[in-house]
């Protein structure tokens, strides 16, 4: 890896116990095109905080000069500007005050304090993940995501054909066949109060729990007014509302006023870095970008110190360091801003705390390549998107999550409403046999794309949170076919094959559903009777795999069971199977229906019975384990083209199996 090839050495430094009211001194920056480093006038006011071990000091500084007037004061991206004083770095222009017109009066973070980032530990950057040439990633990634892509869409294509034939065939027996009574008692049953959706469930949890009050970022009229600015670029404003709803405070600047330069992550193996010139901050590049640009305060070989105060504050960070590009800037009564871009990755920072940000030049940090393949159904219009997430795990969840929100959005260029069909596949030494994939299905008539992200995020901070050692996620790739049309259905009838049956028998049903302003359908929807079900009626559940049982969570409660979610010691792999085992919204559902809640007396005797019967079960376990077969599940599904959205009920009669001589 090869270093810059013009390196610069550390300026002689003023501490802060030299620095008086009255000293002038010279500030640099960039505010144009021209990528020329121009100086402003700077004069010394006096220093704040140096007396209280509690505050962090600053030097206030009066800022003049013709550049000064150009833009109005010290803006948005000037942050870090190198101060002298007689020849001699004092520190980086950071702090302006906040709620007042556009000032020259602004706060300078000493050097010496930021020199101290140079000398922290580091422990980022030593995942398993191994640095290679990102930009061989990203062509080799689109060629290899383009052939899946055209091989899907031909799949699609022969689908979608033998799915026409298929409906025409079978509504055609359905409306012979239908049972008009079964369908109307069926129907009632849509509005079945013991079943909700995921997101029903979550909204009751959110009711019953005290409402948390998020606390904003405490303002301190000496803080930089942009410290809590991040650019972002590729998104679209329905992204950055996303975004801004899921980091409270956060503030981000309108992608309308910011060009990136969103494209293919580059690297820059020669670059250089010197006192005075732009440089970037970013978790995300690629064709989407998050991150700050600032200025360069110091360069000591391939060391770089920038911003005068933090970027996120996270402390021993794994971020990029980018080149910046500034065409102009522009200014209001309160605010302004250097106008420009990020270019090519250039090194790492290591170090974001409130003194400023700290990076290395030519180290590159580990990172996660997030592909995005989003098919219009409507339009016929597919759009791939690649990006770098920096391996941090506190971000890679939320930012994976609002580019794969903000890319369906993008592509669809209208309203979320609509069906989504999702399928991810993360690459992880989490997942068994190295991944850890998912496909499912979403109806949402206002916005289908924050529930089609929803399982993703789960299971991305579900990775990301384990407990027991830091994960390393080596890709994730997601595809998502979305269409305005609404592909729901409801379950009108399901007529059993047989009406008696026994433990270990497989029952088809015969099954009606109605899509949403289409002919019904039939689909054939098998389940096999446990072995270790006892004779009797066996009560049964037809319903939507996004739909959950309340009573059953109800009593589960009761017995003091704890969800794997609340079990401190369930592993993370253990977790993630168990998630990828729910049912997918899609999925006809078939499981035994919940207990009534009993009296003490119907306990009691409920009781009684069953020890009567537990000989008989404990046999019939022991005879279904001898039998050497998989253990049959008691919840077994059905994929189907459409989201169900009710339940029905049915019973089963289950007999003695006769022993053969």
């Amino acid at each position: 890896m090869s270093v810059s090839s013009v390196c610069f050495a550390m300026p002689e430094i003023m501490p802060l116990t030299e620095v008086t009211p009255g000293m002038t001194g010279k500030g640099y920056t960039i505010i144009d095109q021209s990528g020329e480093i121009r100086s402003f006038d700077v004069s010394v006011v006096g220093v704040n905080g140096s007396s209280s071990k509690l505050a962090s000091p600053r030097i206030l500084v009066d800022l003049s000069g013709d550049m000064i007037k150009t833009t109005g004061g010290i803006v948005s991206g000037m942050s870090g500007s190198p101060i002298y004083v007689d020849g001699k770095l004092i520190g980086a222009a950071s702090a302006s005050f906040s709620n007042v017109y556009l000032d020259k009066r602004v706060m300078v973070t000493p050097i010496e304090y930021m020199l101290k980032l140079w000398e922290l530990p580091d422990t980022k950057n030593k995942s398993e993940l191994p640095q290679v040439d990102l930009k061989k990633i990203r062509e080799e990634a689109a060629k290899k995501a383009e052939e899946e892509a055209k091989a899907k869409e031909e799949k699609a294509t022969k689908d979608e054909n033998d799915k026409t034939t298929k409906e025409e065939a079978d509504s055609k027996d359905a409306a012979t066949k239908e049972n008009v009574s079964g369908e109307k008692a069926s129907e009632d049953s849509i509005a079945d109060k013991d079943y909700v959706t995921k997101e029903e469930l979550e909204n009751k949890k959110k009711e019953s729990e005290p409402e948390e009050k998020v606390e904003a970022p405490e303002k301190n009229d000496i803080q930089d007014k942009e410290k809590a600015w991040k650019m972002v670029s590729g998104f679209t404003d329905k992204g950055v509302d996303f975004l801004s709803d899921k980091i409270p405070g956060i503030k981000l600047r309108d992608v309308a006023n910011w060009n990136s330069n969103a494209g293919p992550a580059t690297i820059d193996y020669n670059a250089s870095l010197e006192p005075g010139g732009a440089v970037g901050v970013a978790e995300v590049v690629g064709d989407y970008y998050m991150g700050a640009m600032g200025t360069v305060t110091a360069v000591d070989g391939r060391r770089v110190l920038a911003f005068g105060h933090g970027h996120t504050n996270r402390g021993n960070v794994n971020y990029f360091m980018t080149g910046a590009d500034v065409f102009s800037t522009a200014h209001g009564p309160l605010d302004g801003m250097k106008i420009g871009h990020m270019t090519s990755i250039i090194g790492r920072v290591n170090q974001d705390r409130i003194d400023g940000v700290a990076g290395i030049l030519g180290e590159y940090p580990q990172n996660i390549p997030v592909i995005l393949s989003v098919n219009d159904i409507d339009l016929s219009n597919s759009q791939t998107y690649h990006s770098l997430v920096a391996y941090d795990e506190e971000v890679v969840p939320l930012l994976t999550t609002a580019m794969v929100y903000d890319s369906m959005y993008r592509t669809i260029d209208r309203g979320m409403n609509g069906t989504a069909k999702v399928n991810f596949t993360i690459r992880t030494d989490m997942g068994e046999n190295g991944k850890i994939e998912r496909t499912n299905m979403f109806y949402n008539a206002n916005d289908v794309g924050k529930q089609a992200v929803a399982e993703l995020n789960e299971i991305m901070n579900t990775i990301c949170n384990n407990k027991e050692r830091e994960a390393n996620i080596y890709d994730v790739k997601v595809n998502v076919f979305i269409g305005e049309q609404r592909m729901t259905a409801s379950i009108l009838s399901a007529t059993p094959d047989k009406t008696e049956a026994c433990a270990g028998d497989t029952v088809t049903f015969k099954t009606t559903l109605k899509p949403y302003r289409q002919e019904k359908i039939t689909v054939d929807v098998p389940y096999t009777i446990p072995k270790t079900q006892l004779p009797g009626t066996l009560n049964l559940d037809l319903h939507g795999g996004g739909l959950i049982n309340v009573a059953k969570l109800l009593l589960a409660q009761q017995a003091g069971d704890e969800s794997l979610e609340e079990d401190q010691n369930v592993k993370t792999e253990t977790k993630i199977k168990e998630m990828l085992k729910t049912a997918k919204n899609n999925d006809i559902v078939v499981e035994p229906a919940a207990a009534p809640i009993l009296t003490d007396e119907q306990q009691k005797a409920a009781v009684k019975e069953a020890i009567k019967l537990s000989k008989k079960l404990a046999e019939k376990g022991k005879k279904a384990a001898a039998d050497n077969g998989k253990p049959v599940e008691a919840v077994q599904s059905t994929p189907t083209d459409y989201v169900i959205e009710n339940v029905i009920h049915t019973t089963l009669k289950i007999v003695e199996k006769k022993e053969k001589n």
